[in-house]
């Protein structure tokens, strides 16, 4: 969960160019992530 102050701490830091909270994860675990979200993201 999120809250406000902790979103604009984090959206901060991204326009300071820092990243902040990096979440990694093997490569296999990132590919099927990735194809994951294409496919929610995907308008048909």
């Amino acid at each position: 969960r999120i809250d406000a102050p902790h979103l604009a701490w984090v959206l901060e830091g991204l326009v300071e160019g820092e990243v902040r909270n990096r979440i990694t994860v093997d490569a296999d675990t990132r590919e099927w992530a990735r194809v994951a979200l294409d496919r929610m993201l995907t308008i048909t």
